[in-house]
């Protein structure tokens, strides 16, 4: 028995440190990025007025975070990526499991979403202003745009992933079809759809700012970055580049943390975990 609980011990106190040991390798990530990026400006590579020392903008990233201004065009930034990511899930993942499930829609409409899946929100730019104008729909839209790909096809291959063995043991048990869907397909395939939203996240926050400064009209981070990007002073521009990136590290760091909590049962996931 002292064996087993030691042994259990061991166990629980690498499982802990899994956690620190991720986190201390991604700072020293960050740390070596930050001396690298801070090296090629002190040697003047690329002109001081176009690529700012490491320190520099860090401390007008920090001086930014205490403007009200700069935190209302974050607001307005993840409103408007928030609220296409919803309106994205609400298409891509229904769709995804419609196609995922039929192989003969899959066959279908697979020539289809390979050409359109490539075309870039920076193409459909002037469609969307010509369409909303300028404000905040046209950000949406072309955050719709891009968002959906992955998560639809995230969806698909989660549904088309399905074990056939446990497809055959619940029609076995005598489950109908909405079962097997709602019992065996879409768990198997939550882990796919939640991939999907992770990468489409990534992607959201970038367009919506190219969007906000296309055609945001001054508003959000895009708008932000667009005025002060007019006055000539690109040292904000580079803070602010670094802010946006700190919020998607967070929330793709969250949204991680809610799929272990909520998946923690799923097989991909206890793979990762075991290694």
């Amino acid at each position: 028995m002292g064996v087993a609980a030691s042994r259990l011990g061991g166990l629980d106190g690498v499982r802990l440190a899994r956690p620190v040991v991720r986190t201390a390798q991604g700072l020293v990530g960050g740390i070596a990025f930050c001396a690298l990026w801070q090296l090629l400006a002190d040697r003047h590579f690329v002109l001081a007025v176009y690529f700012p020392t490491a320190t520099t903008t860090l401390r007008s990233s920090f001086f930014l975070l205490g403007h009200r201004d700069f935190w209302v065009a974050i607001r307005d930034t993840l409103h408007a990526m928030l609220e296409g990511l919803a309106i994205s899930i609400l298409i891509a993942v229904p769709a995804g499991v419609a196609v995922g499930r039929s192989d003969h829609v899959y066959r279908i409409t697979r020539t289809v979403i390979e050409l359109l899946r490539p075309i870039s929100a920076v193409a459909l730019a002037p469609l969307a202003i010509l369409v909303f104008k300028t404000g905040i729909k046209p950000t949406i839209f072309l955050v719709v745009w891009t968002s959906v790909w992955p998560i639809l096809v995230n969806t698909i291959y989660g549904m088309r992933d399905l074990d056939p063995v446990a497809y055959d043991t619940a029609r076995s048990f005598g489950f109908g079809r909405l079962a097997i869907l709602f019992r065996v397909a879409l768990p198997n395939a939550a882990s796919y759809v939640v991939t999907g939203v992770r990468i489409a996240i990534s992607i959201a926050l970038a367009v919506a700012i190219a969007g906000e400064i296309v055609a945001g009209g001054g508003q959000g981070i895009g708008g932000w970055i667009g005025k002060e990007s007019a006055s000539g002073s690109l040292v904000p521009v580079y803070a602010a580049a670094v802010i946006v990136g700190a919020i998607g590290y967070l929330i793709n760091r969250l949204l991680e943390l809610v799929e272990q909590r909520a998946l923690h049962w799923h097989e991909s996931l206890r793979t990762e975990h075991g290694r």
